[in-house]
């Protein structure tokens, strides 16, 4: 079985000792982890600081556009940096061009149709990507509450799902690029960015970071991938991102989602002392509510 107490293993097994009410909240669970955002916008709540990109500040950031061409997703192919514990991006044909010009049995049942059709398999933390409210638990709860057995192989997400996104992720970006304000060509492995980082580096753009903002961080690692000779590399020797004290800064701009060009947003290796592997995420998924982007290109 495995389980001996949230997120702890061995061949044992100890069940849980809470109950779970009909809206798939843990009874009696309170958050005291601060900041935190259970509650803000009611205790059904599942979009966490996507509440924030209000039809207001969607109209007025779409009143800043000028070129209407963006694109900061990696290649969607095998070559990106998809971590070693996961399968790369698998594509497969049903049937091609070729088939018809060999001959297909596609043309007898279809007569006269010609055309493609494919597939792509690949795990959906392997590519630029949000985190949805269900990606990361702590305590057997995730954000607002919801208890993870909301979240199951069968039925997928019931509560916390990236669908629950599919109206909000659009507002004001805000890019703060932190190589080019201290004059390197990317951050360095292990780089821990600060509040101070950010500060600075917004005061010299001329760029302020308000409510509802989504704030987008250069560092220049996943580009830097795509140049390593040896990519196995990348993997071993961390990865520059924000440190623990940001997690307190983004709670007072109050910020609506977070997106980076690293892997897992936060720096690897983590900070000392943490009680779980990528501690940031719990702090800001599980209790602020805040969409975490990643592997982005920028």
């Amino acid at each position: 079985m495995g389980r001996t107490a949230d997120g702890q293993w061995s061949e044992e097994w100890t069940p849980p000792v809470f109950s779970v009410d009909a809206n798939g909240k843990v009874i009696g669970y309170v958050n005291d982890r601060t900041p935190n955002n259970w509650g803000r916008w009611g205790p059904l709540d599942e979009k966490g600081t996507a509440n924030l990109l209000t039809p207001e500040r969607v109209a007025a950031a779409a009143k800043l556009i000028e070129t209407g061409k963006v694109s900061c997703a990696i290649p969607l192919d095998n070559t990106g940096p998809v971590h070693p514990t996961r399968s790369g991006v698998v594509h497969m044909y049903g049937y091609t061009g070729s088939d018809f010009v060999a001959g297909t049995k596609a043309g007898h049942d279809y007569p006269g149709f010609q055309g493609t059709d494919d597939y792509i398999f690949m795990p959906l933390q392997g590519s630029t990507q949000w985190d949805a409210m269900s990606h990361f638990f702590y305590k057997d709860t995730m954000y607002n509450g919801f208890w993870i057995g909301n979240v199951e192989s069968y039925a997928g997400a019931r509560r916390g799902s990236i669908h629950q996104m599919k109206d909000s992720l659009v507002g004001r970006g805000v890019l703060l690029d932190l190589p080019k304000f201290k004059g390197v060509d990317r951050l360095q492995p292990q780089y821990g960015i600060t509040p101070q980082d950010l500060d600075e580096c917004a005061e010299a753009q001329g760029v302020e970071i308000g409510q509802g903002d989504m704030l987008v961080l250069r560092t220049g690692h996943v580009p830097w991938y795509y140049r390593m000779e040896d990519q196995m590399e990348f993997w071993k020797v961390g990865a520059p991102g924000i440190t623990r004290a940001v997690v307190d800064w983004l709670a007072e701009k109050d910020v609506a989602a977070l997106a980076t060009d690293n892997i897992a947003v936060e720096v690897e290796p983590f900070e000392e002392p943490y009680d779980h592997v990528y501690p940031l995420h719990a702090r800001l998924i599980r209790d602020l509510g805040l969409s975490l982007g990643e592997i982005w290109w920028l």
